[in-house]
């Protein structure tokens, strides 16, 4: 695969932070056998020239008796500057933990952060007073399961890490320093103890404690990259599967999850049942992979749409504008 100027270094700098995007440069240094001067330095040319564009962390949004709802929306009779009206008030909106841009059956998707009903309509209505006249389809699904698989595609041989944030909800016993915590490492993994203890007003001790806690009621998943995809030359797809059997399910995610390729699968309630995400260097690529998903797994798979994607948006857990109930 064309790494696009990337050495070895960069690629074991690229796949090390994306395993754990909090590391100190020390001992990510010491991982790779080189100076933790030169690993600050690579890493910082490695923002500037666009390939890292943040460091997050995920979060177990179950844990905190919430979940994804997934949107999907088919526009009509827009402009260029309208889809950018579009495509502005989604990005800033309070409760937007992803969102990004689809060639295919829809022109959107999105993910917004909800315990209730109230929260989609909270959603859902302003927006559709504003541009329902350019929407002609839309989508909702619930978002049950979420796996991520740690990048690969960039560091050939690199090992598989799958993380996997259940559906169960849980309703969490957090104060507002607690989420202080999630809101700010969710945005920037990398953030410092004596940085969020400034903010909220407390001792790093405390922060440390608390960070401690919140790993070990699995709310904090694991911290790692946001990257641009396309730096490296390759194409985001997901592929949205309408399933005939239930059961197949975690047999599919678990086939995926070895594939150097892909990067998530999600379950969902809905039109879909399983989404699968993939950075491939094309569509032939991409079609292989397809067409052995397709042979493995013919006695389940009922149809699937294929989209190219683009993100805008990523922020797991977007509370600093919402009201989350205890």
């Amino acid at each position: 695969m064309n790494k696009r100027g990337l050495d070895l270094i960069d690629q074991k700098i690229l796949y090390e932070l994306d395993l754990n995007s909090s590391q100190s440069f020390l001992d990510l240094g010491k991982k790779i056998d080189i100076p933790n001067e030169t690993v600050a330095f690579r890493v910082k040319r490695l923002q500037k020239n666009g390939y890292i564009k943040n460091f997050v962390n995920t979060i177990n949004v179950s844990n905190l008796n919430s979940f994804y709802y997934k949107f999907f929306f088919k526009f009509q009779k827009t402009i260029p500057v309208i889809e950018k009206q579009i495509i502005d008030y989604l990005r800033n909106y309070k409760g937007m933990a992803y969102l990004a841009r689809l060639e295919g059956r829809y022109d959107c998707t999105c993910l917004i952060l909800a315990q209730n009903t109230e929260d989609l309509y909270a959603f859902l209505v302003p927006f559709k007073e504003k541009f329902g006249e350019y929407i002609l389809e839309q989508e909702i699904l619930t978002m049950t399961s979420v796996h991520r698989f740690n990048f690969r595609f960039f560091y050939e041989g690199g090992k598989l890490l799958h993380s996997h944030y259940p559906e169960e909800l849980l309703k969490p016993n957090l104060d507002a320093i607690d989420y202080s915590i999630v809101t700010e490492l969710a945005l920037n993994s990398r953030a410092s103890l004596k940085e969020i203890a400034k903010k909220n007003n407390v001792h790093s001790n405390v922060i440390r404690y608390r960070i401690e806690k919140l790993k070990s009621a699995g709310i904090l998943g694991n911290a790692v990259l946001d990257i641009n995809f396309k730096k490296f030359g390759v194409e985001q797809y997901q592929i949205d599967f309408t399933l005939k059997n239930q059961n197949s399910v975690k047999k599919i995610v678990e086939y995926v999850s070895h594939l150097p390729e892909s990067t998530f699968a999600t379950v969902t309630l809905g039109k879909y049942d399983l989404a699968v995400e993939f950075a491939v260097r094309n569509q032939e690529a991409l079609k292989r992979i397809l067409d052995r998903i397709k042979i493995e797994f013919s006695n389940t798979i009922i149809s699937q749409d294929i989209f190219q994607m683009e993100e805008y948006t990523v922020n797991w857990f977007p509370y600093r504008n919402v009201r989350i109930k205890p």
